[in-house]
């Protein structure tokens, strides 16, 4: 019995939190058919939750777009557009938009789970090209409690420490969290700090 071995493996970042877990997709006739975790790269460390390791099928889902789709015509149906029509169609609406009323009339949004060189690019952009502030991001709704809860408490609202330091923690709290649902990973380091914890207590 032989086994499938890939075309190319291809080193990325897991779409599905702001975690950042490194993955290797394992690629053969051009489709995903196995996802490893590389135990030396950091933050997860070989570890993956279930969707990052088995959550492949959106990539080959037949409704999955392929191509921009602009609304066209009077009953605004849409139709495929080449990349270079979608962009160059964007970048017209949006000069109109901050020529006539200033930039300030346009609201961006960031996005958790694209990478941190990803969201500096896009606010970068949005300050330098549109001219405006208006950057928002979906951790100020679901962090809003944990930021208020730091910059009180240590006068700072950034995370004090990395996902890989947490199995070295002498105390950690967690408060309306289900963490081994929500960000099994992180859970996983929370883990391995329990009977060290212990240990030191006892």
């Amino acid at each position: 019995m032989t086994l499938l071995e890939p075309e190319k493996i291809i080193r990325t970042t897991c779409p599905y939190c702001g975690v950042g877990c490194q993955m290797d997709l394992n690629i053969k006739d051009g489709r995903i058919y196995r996802v490893e975790a590389p135990f030396d790269s950091a933050p997860n460390y070989g570890n993956l939750c279930v969707k990052g390791r088995f959550g492949l099928d959106f990539a080959t889902h037949p409704r999955r777009l392929k191509q921009p789709l602009i609304r066209d015509g009077a009953r605004g149906n849409f139709r495929e557009a080449s990349w270079d029509e979608a962009l160059e169609y964007v970048s017209r609406k949006l000069s109109a938009l901050v020529t006539e009323h200033g930039g300030d009339c346009v609201a961006t949004y960031a996005c958790a789970k694209a990478t941190n060189e990803d969201n500096y690019v896009f606010q970068k952009w949005v300050r330098a090209v549109m001219k405006t502030n208006n950057v928002d991001h979906c951790a100020r709704l679901c962090h809003a409690g944990s930021v208020t809860g730091l910059q009180l408490a240590i006068g700072s609202s950034a995370m004090s420490n990395s996902i890989g330091e947490m199995e070295n923690l002498d105390t950690f709290i967690v408060t309306g969290s289900n963490t081994t649902e929500t960000h099994p990973v992180i859970s996983l380091f929370l883990k391995k700090a329990v009977p060290s914890i212990r240990d030191r207590l006892s």
